[in-house]
Parts: C-alpha cells; structure tokens; sequence
C-alpha cells in the first residue's frame, strides 16, 4: 500500500467524520492536527472536502440528512480503496433511489405542513450585547446594533442575519441544518461555533469558524456562484466590490470573539481600525481630523463598559489629543 493511498483514505475518513453531525472535540482537535503535519495532508484533506463540495453542488435536491446518512455508510468503503473517493461524485447516484428525488410540488405541500415553532425578530441596540437561547437548544449571542428574524419549524431552522454581527452555538441535528440568509450569501451548519458578521460599512460579510464545519455560499444564480467549505480556524470574506470569497487561517483561540465577555482585543492596529470598530458600539462617535493615521497602532484589551479606557491608552501612548464636543470625541496630533 502506497503512502499516497494511505493519506487519501485518512482525508476521505476525516472528512465523512467531519460530516457525520457526530464530530467530537476530540475528533476536531485530531483532524485540526493532522492537517498542520505536512503539506501533503493539508493537500489531500481538501482535495476530499472538493470532492464532497462538488458531489453536494450536483445532489442539492435530495435531502441532505439523507447524503449525509449515506456518506458516512461509505466512509468503510473509502478506507478500503482511494478509488471510491475518486468516483464518489459519478457514483452517487446509483446509491440514491428515484422515490428520493424532491419534486417541486413536494416541496411546496410539505411547507404548508411546517409546524411553526418560533417566527421572530431580535434586535441589539449600539453598544448592546444580546444573547437568546432558542427552543432547539442553540444560541445566537448579537453584537452591537444587530438585526435578525428567526425562523425554527419541524423541518427547518433560519435566521435571517439584516444587520450587525452574531455569534452561533447551534445544536447539531442531522434533519435540520441551520441556515444564515445574508440576503446575497448563505451559511449552512449541522451544530457548531462560529461568527457571521455584515457590516455596510466594511461592504463586506465575514464568516469565523471557531468549532465545526460551514458551508458559505453565494446565492448568485450565474457562473459567479461561489461555495466554500470552512472548518475550524478558517475565516471567509465576501467583498461586495470584487464578488469573490477569500479564505485565511488563523488559530482558534484568536478568533474567540472577545466582545462576549464585553472586551475588544487589537494587537498593533491601526489607530483607524481601532475607532472604526470602537464607534461601533457608541451613540456618541469618535471622529479622526489629522492624515496619516496607519503609522499609529494600538494594543490592548479594553472593556465596552469603560468609555475612557481606549482614549486615556491613546493620550498615554501616543501625541494624540482628545476633544470632547456635544455630538462628538474628536481626535487630533499634539
């Protein structure tokens, strides 16, 4: 047995684990460091999360608890031969009966049957921390001057994400993914820990993965239809300018949203960064009247409950004064 085999049949079982909506911590933890040995096996597990992305592209309309089910039957089958990954996605759909496939009328018969659990809207004024525990055992934590609609009946879980930035602890449940409609993208979870945040002003909707697996989408029905696949440590951005999702990595620790625990962390950020997300959370705003404000950086932890704590670090560190107004704080150089 090759060693190329091997690595191809330990992705192919990562990756149905991964979707198996049974992933322990332990499990993540061991995936997560697994791909971190080598170059290669960081190269094989996303050659597997392609194959199983395009294999989901093209069955979209059969149930998805029903492929998940499926696919993690084939997981022994995978281990056994490289070569069923490579014809997972022709093979597919002789293991799929013709009675499963979903025909429009269905669908629309089985919405008039949905028992409505919740229909509602949740709102977070600026500088408020939300948090709502839901009937199915999730939780949705809003940022600041946040906006939702939260849709939960038999068959499905929805929230509609209109504004701001929320974090999600979703319980896992094979027969209802959690969806998180942004308007032009879509976040699809069986049970994990992340952050959707959609902000005008950035122009941009970004998606943290702390714990779990996602799947972002763009809902363009044209050839700019995009979908990627997150897992633990990854952070996907859609900017609205260049209609493209880019993909970075960092550790999951530094994703941990701080402002949970009513605290925003910055190590060396721009003075700029630093108001832009300051201003987020106050009626009263900080306004910037001197050029050239990247060559000053802040770190820091500073808690949202303390207004002065940011500027009494800016005045300290750095030959910025500050001028409080009626309607403002305005920064200038000494």
């Amino acid at each position: 047995m090759s060693r190329d085999n091997q690595l191809q049949r330990q992705a192919a079982y990562y990756v149905t684990r991964l979707f198996s909506g049974e992933l322990t911590a332990d499990e993540e933890r061991e995936i997560q460091n697994w791909r971190k040995e080598s170059a290669s096996h960081e190269r094989e597990f996303n050659a597997m999360l392609t194959i199983w992305q395009r294999s989901e592209t093209v069955y979209r309309s059969v149930n998805r608890a029903s492929i998940v089910k499926r696919a993690f039957a084939l997981a022994a089958s995978i281990v056994l031969t490289s070569i069923t990954v490579y014809l997972l996605v022709n093979a597919l759909p002789a293991f799929l009966p013709a009675s499963q496939n979903v025909q429009p009328d269905q669908l629309v018969k089985n919405e008039r049957h949905n028992e409505v659990i919740m229909r509602q809207p949740f709102r977070s004024s600026i500088g408020e921390i939300r948090k709502i525990e839901l009937p199915d055992g999730s939780t949705v934590t809003l940022n600041t001057n946040s906006d939702i609609f939260v849709t939960l009946t038999n068959k499905k879980r929805l929230v509609k994400l209109r504004r701001g930035e929320v974090f999600f602890n979703i319980q896992k449940e094979q027969s209802r993914p959690f969806i998180i409609d942004t308007g032009e993208q879509k976040v699809t979870v069986l049970g994990t820990r992340f952050t959707v945040r959609k902000n005008a002003a950035e122009d941009a909707v970004k998606v943290s993965v702390i714990e779990g697996v996602v799947e972002f989408e763009t809902l363009q029905a044209d050839s700019k239809h995009q979908t990627q696949l997150l897992t633990s440590g990854d952070i996907a951005t859609y900017q609205n300018q260049t209609k493209k999702i880019s993909l970075t990595r960092l550790s999951t620790r530094s994703l941990q949203p701080g402002w949970i625990q009513g605290v925003l962390r910055f190590d060396n950020a721009p003075l700029s960064e630093v108001i832009s997300e300051l201003n987020r959370y106050r009626s009263k705003q900080i306004k910037m009247s001197f050029a050239q404000q990247g060559q000053f950086r802040i770190s820091g932890v500073f808690r949202l409950s303390d207004d002065d704590s940011v500027l009494n670090a800016i005045t300290a560190t750095l030959p910025i004064e500050v001028h409080k107004t009626e309607h403002a704080i305005e920064l200038s150089k000494k």
